[in-house]
């Protein structure tokens, strides 16, 4: 069945020649609507109006040859695909050469048959039909994708807790629409904040799926586990019993007593937090002894430890996409630099105005370079005193 006349492609004959344009047309004008110029500046000008399917151009013409004429219409039609087949006497294969690089699809030359050209016409459609059939598959992705971001970015936690004698911050930047990092700040109770940052291996539609799952988990434990320890244990061995994707998650998760600033936390292999204590300069790394990634082993044996969130202190959680994070050189940003730059940075600033100078420290590091994994960072500063000591 021949093409409808309102759905057949449209071919954009270039020739300096009528001749040649009316012989080209007499072989395809039953199955193609077809459009002419003379010469290369005709075929830019013809191809912004026409918008046609495939380009057959001459390459010796007045005004602008072949060459030049692709080259420009190439880059006027770079948000889509416009095939152009060159057809000429110059056969060497210098000329063949010139001709592709200059972008064509394919190259014919004079004399030729008309079941050739026909042949070739059909081959560079069906190519630009499997073209136009991907972008539209990964435009239908991309869609998907910024949806799951959607969701994502809702599951994050959307406000910052408002708690007297503490201040915080939290940015999170995928490197991908939606990726694997996770922050969250969880009223327990009046007395009790948890503190989670998480990282699943990986980054994108997968990744952002386990991450939601994790979250679902977290917050319908809270009024069966307190502890860390085994808010992170019952996590994994659920994660492992239901999950066989073969990703990984690192977690760090930390309860506040919010009276004391008494800080408990467990890691599930995450990077290890930087308690920074402003009156004295230390900078602590928050490491635990035992506990895996979460969903490698159900047997996850996690440990909990303690620790005082003193006054003018600030608990640094990130993820290792912001220390491993390279400029134009080969260095990374470093978790030396993280501390170091939060001491320099952060005494006489709260949690929310450090974050904002680590930030912009960071994309100064950078230089122009790009991330290429997610990454995350939260503060939490115990900024006031703390009158209430906790029983043992």
């Amino acid at each position: 069945m021949k093409p409808q006349p309102e759905h057949r492609p449209k071919i954009l004959i270039v020739d300096d020649s009528k001749v040649i344009i009316l012989l080209i047309k007499s072989v395809l004008d039953e199955d193609y609507h077809t459009v002419t110029a003379s010469d290369g500046l005709q075929a830019i000008e013809v191809n912004k109006k026409e918008k046609p399917d495939l380009i057959l151009m001459d390459v010796e013409m007045p005004n602008m040859d072949g060459y030049e004429a692709c080259k420009i219409i190439k880059e006027q039609s770079k948000n889509t695909f416009t095939p152009i087949i060159f057809i000429t006497s110059k056969n060497d294969l210098q000329s063949i050469k010139t001709g592709l690089k200059a972008g064509a699809e394919d190259y014919l030359t004079k004399p030729f048959e008309p079941e050739e050209l026909m042949v070739r016409v059909q081959a560079v459609l069906r190519t630009k039909k499997l073209y136009n059939q991907l972008t539209e598959a990964y435009a239908i992705i991309d869609r998907e994708r910024d949806t799951i971001a959607q969701i994502q970015k809702s599951l994050l936690c959307q406000e910052l807790p408002q708690i007297s004698g503490f201040n915080f911050f939290a940015d999170y930047q995928p490197s991908s629409k939606a990726g694997g990092d996770y922050y969250d700040f969880i009223k327990i109770d009046d007395d009790h904040l948890g503190v989670l940052v998480a990282d699943v291996s990986g980054h994108g539609t997968p990744a952002a799926v386990i991450m939601a799952m994790m979250r679902v988990l977290l917050r319908s434990l809270l009024d069966k586990l307190c502890s860390p320890k085994e808010m992170l244990e019952t996590i994994n061995q659920i994660l492992c019993k239901n999950q066989n994707t073969g990703h990984f998650i690192t977690a760090f998760y930390g309860v506040i007593h919010l009276p004391s600033g008494q800080l408990k936390y467990a890691s599930a292999g995450h990077n290890p937090p930087l308690l920074i204590e402003y009156e004295t300069g230390s900078i602590q790394q928050l490491k635990t002894g035992k506990g895996f990634p979460l969903m490698i082993h159900s047997n996850n044996e996690i440990e909990e430890k303690e620790i005082q969130l003193i006054p003018n202190s600030k608990l640094i959680c990130y993820t290792d996409g912001l220390t491993e994070a390279r400029g134009k050189g080969t260095d990374m940003y470093g978790l030396d630099r993280l501390g170091q730059k939060s001491l320099e940075l952060g005494k006489s600033k709260n949690a929310d105005e450090l974050g904002q100078a680590l930030k912009q420290n960071l994309h100064d590091f950078l230089n122009g370079g790009e991330f290429t994994d997610d990454f995350t960072l939260v503060i939490v500063e115990a900024a006031g005193p703390r009158p209430v000591e906790i029983e043992h």
